[in-house]
């Protein structure tokens, strides 16, 4: 199973490569990463936000639907969806493909921050087999004595290992692995610590932001529901989900280390904020008169083309 994760990894360690050799900063490798994941997002999170304001749309003719059959569930939901196929409404509103990406994404960038040399540095496999064997000698606990971290364990005891000892670690290599270790970190915290659930530590403060954040972008996300869909926004499970992604966001930031944290960080500011930008740029008043007027001139062609056959027929 570890080889199917290290598989995953490869992607993104290209990715990561090649914007490391860039920037020289991995951090900042890993921000260029997140605009890509983003961009690639950006067409759900647009159709997301019109399926919203379209919901405002429906909201009058769904009341009616829920006035006109009372308790019979089962065909308010037949009707309903009759009515979403007839506007040619979503109700998923493509919501869950932003999470189900996510995931992989982590895993990915998990195992590139496992393997600096092999993936980020592309140091050759024999020198990079050498440091891996030497390094488990220096693991301080079974986690670090792991065989699939042993990159890491080797980057962060640096200093312990007798680099004239590795054949093939040339100068060269030498000073890349180095200025690596110099930068592998961000506002002083160590990007190869993670965050211990039952010891208080600095690094607490990634899994705090990350669900603060996450929060936020929650509570913001309920108030636009209330506005759009007022029906939904009653149902109890709202409130859950509330809850329930900033608790995750928490786990995962402290299930990986504080390189994935601040991905999880950085990931949901920039969804925050895109959230507020498309709210306004596809409010539900713009897409609503963008909708009559696309309408209106449909209709209008439909008449004339209609009068044109009409009197082509006459003739």
């Amino acid at each position: 199973m570890s080889k199917v994760y290290e598989y995953l990894g490869i992607p993104f360690g290209f990715v990561i490569y090649l914007f490391y050799a860039l920037t020289g900063h991995y951090i900042l490798s890993i921000f260029f990463l997140l605009l890509i994941v983003r961009l690639a997002l950006l067409p759900s999170a647009i159709k997301q936000q019109k399926g919203m304001a379209m919901q405002q749309r429906l909201q009058p003719k769904l009341r009616r639907i829920r006035e006109k059959y009372g308790n019979d569930q089962q065909k308010i939901q037949q009707e309903t969806q009759a009515l979403y196929q007839q506007e040619g409404f979503s109700a998923m509103g493509g919501g869950c493909l932003p999470m189900l990406i996510q995931l992989p994404v982590m895993l990915g960038l998990y195992q590139v921050n496992l393997h600096p040399f092999s993936m980020v540095l592309r140091i050759p496999e024999t020198v990079v087999t050498q440091l891996k064997q030497i390094a488990v000698s220096f693991g301080e606990n079974a986690y670090e004595k792991s065989e699939f971290r042993a990159e890491l364990t080797a980057l962060t005891h640096w200093e312990k290992i007798d680099t004239s000892a590795i054949s093939g670690l040339t100068p060269e290599l030498i000073q890349k692995i180095e200025t690596f270790k110099a930068h592998f970190t961000f506002l002083g915290l160590n990007l190869a610590e993670k965050p211990e659930f039952k010891e208080f530590s600095i690094y607490w403060i990634i899994p705090i932001i990350s669900g603060v954040i996450a929060l936020a972008t929650s509570i913001y996300s309920l108030v636009r529901q209330k506005k759009t869909n007022p029906e939904m926004a009653k149902n109890p499970s709202m409130g859950c989900m509330m809850l329930f992604t900033p608790a995750m966001q928490i786990y995962f930031a402290f299930l990986f280390p504080i390189s994935i944290g601040i991905y999880i960080i950085m990931s949901s500011a920039i969804s925050f904020i895109q959230m507020i930008v498309l709210n306004h740029i596809y409010s539900p008043k713009k897409v609503l008169a963008k909708a009559m007027i696309d309408e209106t001139v449909y209709r209008r062609s439909k008449e004339i083309n209609t009068k044109k056959i009409n009197e082509f027929k006459n003739d």
